[in-house]
C-alpha cells in the first residue's frame, strides 16, 4: 500500500500544478455577478483555466467588495471579496449606456459562457439576455442564477443566502428537537453550495454543446439547489411525518453525535456499520453493548439511540482528544477532533496537499486562501491572482480582446462608458501600492 501512496502523492502534488495544462484554456466567460452565488459558480471555471471577465459598474463595483466582516478591511480590500473573485478580469462598464450594450454583444459572439445572478429578467430588459445573446452567438452557454428562478410567483423576490436557506426548507431542519430555535448555516453556505452546482450546470451544457454544436439557456434557482442536500420533503411524502431536527445527532446512525472531551474539544462520533459500532464499544469498554444491540435497527430506535448516545458522551467527556485519536487509529471506528478556524489555518497537511494555500500575489501579498476543491491529476486548478481593484483590466480587455485604439479608449473614458474607481476602500488599490507603474492596468498593448 505504501507504494500507492507515494504513487497518489507524486500524481496530485502541488508544486507541479503550472507544468500542467489547464482543462477550460481557452474557455470565456462572461460574469455578470455580483456577491457570493453567481461568481461562485464564474470562479470555479476559472480555477480550472476558463477566461472569466467580470463586468462591473464604474466607481461603484460589486455590492462584495464592501462586504467586510466586522466591518474591517485588509489591505484597502476585502478579503471576502478575494476569497470568492480572485483569478479573474476585472472590466468595469456601465451597462446603462448604449455603447457598453454594444461592446458586451460584440465579446458575445466570441464567448462560450455567459453568468449573471440578478432578479430574473433583469438582463433581458437590458439587451444582454439569453434570448439577444443566442441570437448573436447560438453556441453560447447562459447560466442565471436566481434565488427563484426565471418564472413563477417570487420570481421577483430578491434573495440572500438567508433567505434562500429559510424558503429551501433548510433551517427547519436545524437546531435541537423540542425547541422553536432555529440556526442558520454559518457564512453562506447558501451561496457557495448552489454556485458551485450552477459550475457543474455549465460543464453538463459544454459536454452537450461539444456533441451538437448548440448551446442553451440554464435556470438555476438558489432555493432549489438547496432543496436538493435534504431528503425530508421525499420522507415526509412517504409517511406523513417529519423527520424532525436531529440536532448534532444522525438519524441514520447510531451511536452519533457532537461530543465534549476532558480538555475542553470537541469530537464527532458516527457508527453506521455493525463493524464500526463493535469498534466502538469495544473502546469505550462495553462490549456488552455489542450483542444488546446486534444491528442498526435495534440501535435506532429512540430510547436505545439516547442509550448510547449517553454512554458515548460520558466516555469522551472522561478523554481527552489526543487519546480519543489514539484509541480510533487502534479500534478503527468513525472519528474526527471538530477544528476550528486556528487549526484549519496551521494544519500542515491540508498546506501539503494544496487544500489550503498561502498565496503571494503580486499587489496584495500573503493571502491564505483555498485551493481548488477538486485535485485533477492531469490539469489541475490553480490560482493566477487575487482580486484587483474596480476597471483593473479595462485596457488590457479593451485594446487586447476588442482591438480598441488609445483615441477609441480616451473617449469612452470621457463618455463614461467604462471607468475605475474612487477614493473608498474596497474598489481602489492599497496605499502602498504604485498603480502607476503596473504594467496590465496601464496596458499599452505592445
Amino acid at each position: 500500500m505504501e507504494d500507492y501512496f507515494n504513487y497518489t502523492k507524486n500524481l496530485f502534488d502541488p508544486t507541479k500544478v503550472q507544468e500542467k495544462p489547464e482543462v477550460f484554456k481557452g474557455l470565456r466567460v462572461l460574469d455578470f455577478t455580483h456577491v457570493i452565488y453567481g461568481p461562485t459558480a464564474a470562479k470555479v471555471l476559472g480555477q480550472y483555466g476558463a477566461e472569466v471577465i467580470k463586468f462591473e459598474l464604474p466607481w461603484v463595483g460589486d455590492l462584495w467588495r464592501f462586504g467586510v466582516l466586522w466591518g474591517s478591511f485588509w489591505r484597502h480590500s476585502s478579503v471576502c471579496f478575494h476569497f470568492v473573485q480572485y483569478g479573474k478580469y476585472f472590466f468595469s462598464l456601465n451597462l446603462k449606456l448604449p455603447k457598453a450594450k454594444e461592446i458586451i454583444l460584440k465579446m458575445a459572439e466570441n464567448a462560450d459562457v455567459v453568468v449573471e445572478n440578478f432578479a430574473a429578467g433583469t438582463t433581458d430588459a437590458w439587451g444582454i439576455g439569453y434570448s439577444q445573446l443566442s441570437k448573436a452567438n447560438p453556441g453560447i452557454i447562459y447560466l442565471s442564477c436566481a434565488t427563484y428562478g426565471q418564472y413563477g410567483p417570487m420570481r421577483f423576490f430578491p434573495g440572500w443566502d438567508l433567505l434562500a436557506q429559510a424558503a429551501s426548507g433548510v433551517i427547519s431542519l436545524t437546531g435541537y428537537p423540542d425547541t422553536d430555535k432555529y440556526y442558520k448555516l454559518p457564512d453562506y453556505v447558501g451561496d457557495f453550495l448552489p454556485g458551485n452546482i450552477g459550475a457543474l450546470a455549465v460543464i453538463m451544457a459544454l459536454n452537450q454543446r461539444k456533441k451538437t454544436g448548440k448551446g442553451q439557456y440554464i435556470d438555476l434557482a438558489q432555493t432549489e439547489a438547496l432543496m436538493r442536500i435534504i431528503p425530508n420533503f421525499t420522507y415526509h411524502s412517504i409517511t406523513g411525518e417529519d423527520l424532525g431536527r436531529s440536532g448534532n445527532t444522525d438519524p441514520a446512525m447510531a451511536p452519533s453525535g457532537i461530543f465534549k472531551t476532558c480538555d475542553g474539544k470537541f469530537v464527532a462520533v458516527a457508527a453506521v456499520t455493525d463493524d464500526q459500532y463493535k469498534a466502538i464499544c469495544e473502546a469505550m469498554g462495553h462490549p456488552e453493548l455489542v450483542n444488546k444491540y446486534k444491528d442498526t435497527f435495534e440501535r435506532l430506535k429512540p430510547e436505545n439511540a439516547k442509550e448510547l448516545y449517553d454512554a458515548t458522551a460520558k466516555w469522551v467527556g472522561a478523554s481527552s482528544a489526543e487519546n480519543l485519536v489514539e484509541l480510533a487509529k487502534k479500534h478503527g471506528f468513525s472519528f474526527a477532533v471538530v477544528e476550528d478556524d486556528y487549526d484549519i489555518t496551521n494544519d500542515e497537511w491540508r498546506r501539503e496537499r494544496g487544500s489550503v494555500i498561502v498565496y503571494t500575489d503580486d499587489m496584495y501579498g500573503k493571502l491564505l486562501i483555498p485551493g481548488p476543491s477538486a485535485m485533477l491529476s492531469k490539469t489541475p486548478g490553480r490560482i493566477k491572482w487575487l482580486s484587483r481593484p474596480l476597471g483593473y483590466h479595462n485596457r488590457y480587455i479593451l485594446k487586447k480582446i476588442l482591438g480598441y485604439s488609445e483615441e477609441e479608449i480616451k473617449q469612452l473614458e470621457k463618455e463614461r462608458v467604462v471607468g475605475n474607481w474612487d477614493d473608498r476602500p474596497g474598489i481602489k488599490p492599497p496605499v502602498y501600492y504604485d498603480i502607476e507603474k503596473d504594467p496590465i492596468f496601464n496596458y499599452k498593448g505592445e
